[in-house]
C-alpha cells in the first residue's frame, strides 16, 4: 500500500509497527500468516518461501485503489490492461465511442488530485464529443522550473505548520489527526504561492517598461503588448518574478 512519508511518520508516532516487504498468505483464528518478500532486479517484490505468523484479533484489509472493471470485458472495443485499468486516448475516450474513463480506472498515479484533473479534462472532451466539435484542447503553459523564478522579488514568508490532534485523542477515537487551518490561515498559505509561470498581475512589467508598451487591461484581464511601441528590450521579461512572460524570436517577413 502506497503512502507519503509524512503519513508513514504519523503512523510511527501512533505506535504502528510496519512489516516491510510482506504479503498475507492466510488469515486464521487469532493469527495471520505472512510471507517475506524480496525485490528482484526490476524492483518488484518476489516470494521467498519464508513465513512468519503474527497474532491478531482484528484484520483490516487495505489492498489498494483499483476499480472493478470486469463488467467491461464483454465490450470488445474497450481494451483493459493486465492490471484491469482501462486504456484511453488523450481525450480520455475508450475504444468505444462515447464512453470515457479516468481516475483510478485508468493507468497512472491514483490520487484524488489526479482523479479531479481527469474529471475536468474528460468533461471538456465529453462536451466536445456531444456537440460534435473538434476544438483542440487548450495548450498548457510551458513548465517553469525553480531556476526560472526571480525569487528576490518575492517576500520571505515563513510556512505555517498545521496543528495536530493530541496523541491520546488519536488512539482513543476517529478524529482527524491533522486539524487543518482556519480561514485566515488558509488564505495566508495560499498567498505564499509563487504562481510559477502564471501571471498574478503584480504590475512589475508595467513599471519596468521604458516605452509604456505593456498595457494593463484591468483587474483579472491581465495585459496586452503595444508592439508598435515595444523595442524588444526584454526589461519586462527580466522583471517578471514568476516567468510568465516568454521571449520569442520575431517571425521573418515573407515575400
Amino acid at each position: 500500500m502506497k503512502a507519503h512519508d509524512f503519513e508513514y511518520q504519523e503512523a510511527l508516532t501512533e505506535g504502528v509497527k510496519v512489516k516491510w516487504l510482506s504479503s498475507i498468505v492466510s488469515v486464521g483464528e487469532g493469527e495471520v500468516v505472512i510471507e517475506q518478500m524480496e525485490l528482484d532486479e526490476s524492483g518488484f517484490p518476489q516470494p521467498t518461501g519464508r513465513m512468519e505468523t503474527l497474532t491478531a484479533d482484528t484484520v483490516i484489509l487495505a489492498l489498494g485503489e483499483q476499480a472493478d472493471t470486469s463488467f467491461l470485458r464483454s465490450l470488445p472495443k474497450i481494451a483493459l490492461r493486465d492490471d484491469g485499468s482501462i486504456a484511453v486516448d488523450e481525450h480520455f475516450m475508450t475504444g468505444e465511442p462515447g464512453i470515457f474513463a479516468g481516475g483510478d480506472a485508468t493507468p497512472g498515479e491514483r490520487s484524488v488530485t489526479v482523479a479531479a484533473g481527469h474529471g475536468k479534462a474528460a468533461a471538456r472532451s465529453i462536451d466536445r464529443w456531444l456537440n460534435d466539435t473538434t476544438t483542440a484542447a487548450r495548450a498548457k503553459h510551458p513548465v517553469v522550473t525553480y531556476d526560472m523564478l526571480r525569487l528576490p522579488m518575492y517576500s520571505d514568508v515563513q510556512q505555517q505548520n498545521e496543528r495536530a490532534t493530541a496523541l491520546d485523542d488519536r488512539l482513543s477515537g476517529f478524529k482527524e489527526t491533522v486539524i487543518g487551518f482556519t480561514e485566515n490561515e488558509a488564505r495566508y498559505e495560499a498567498q505564499r504561492c509563487l504562481s510559477c509561470g502564471n501571471c498574478f498581475e503584480c504590475d512589475q512589467c508595467v513599471a519596468a517598461c521604458p516605452e509604456q508598451a505593456v498595457v494593463k487591461l484591468g483587474p483579472g484581464l491581465r495585459f496586452r503588448y503595444d508592439y508598435a511601441a515595444c523595442t524588444g528590450c526584454a526589461v519586462c521579461f527580466e522583471a517578471c518574478p514568476c516567468s510568465a512572460i516568454e521571449m520569442v524570436a520575431e517571425p521573418k517577413a515573407t515575400a
